[in-house]
C-alpha cells in the first residue's frame, strides 16, 4: 500500500500516519495467511542531524540475531521475526482474550534523503528499539 505523504502541516500528517497504520492493522488482521513474509510493520522513526540519518525501529521482544539489517542502494532494509509472546512462567494459554500485540515476519524499506558512508554505518540494539547511524558523505 503506497505510503500517504501530505505537507500541509504536522497535524496533517500525524493523521496520514495513523489512517496509515489503520489501514495496515486491518489489511494484517484480513490478509495475514497471504503475505507470510510481511505480516506487521514496526514503527519507525527517521532523524537527521549535522553529520548522520538516525533511524529508530520499535522491535520490542525480539532478540538482536533476529534481526537483519542491509543498505541497498539509497533504501535501509529492516527484516525480521518476532515470535508470537508467551506467559513468563513458560504456560500456554487456553484462549485468547485481546490479541494487540504484532508478530510474525517484518520487512521495512527506508528511503535514506542522502547519500551515506557505506563503511560507517553502525547499528545498536537497547530496550527493544533499534538505532541505525548512517552518517552522511562528507563533500
Amino acid at each position: 500500500m503506497p505510503e500517504i505523504k501530505i505537507a500541509v502541516g504536522e497535524e496533517f500528517s500525524n493523521l496520514a500516519r495513523q489512517m496509515d497504520q489503520m489501514l495496515d492493522r486491518d489489511r494484517q488482521r484480513h490478509y495475514y495467511g497471504f503475505s507470510p513474509t510481511d505480516a506487521w510493520r514496526p514503527s519507525v522513526n527517521l532523524y537527521e542531524t549535522q553529520t548522520a540519518f538516525l533511524v529508530c525501529v520499535d522491535l520490542a521482544g525480539m532478540d538482536l540475531a533476529d534481526i537483519d539489517v542491509t543498505l541497498e542502494k539509497e533504501n535501509v532494509i529492516i527484516r525480521g521475526r518476532r515470535n508470537s509472546p508467551l506467559p513468563p512462567d513458560g504456560s500456554r494459554a487456553v484462549a485468547v482474550h485481546l490479541m494487540e500485540i504484532d508478530h510474525g515476519s517484518f520487512c521495512r524499506t527506508i528511503e535514506v534523503p542522502a547519500s551515506v558512508e557505506r563503511t560507517k554505518i553502525a547499528a545498536n540494539y537497547h530496550v527493544g528499539m533499534l538505532w541505525i547511524t548512517l552518517p552522511k558523505m562528507t563533500s
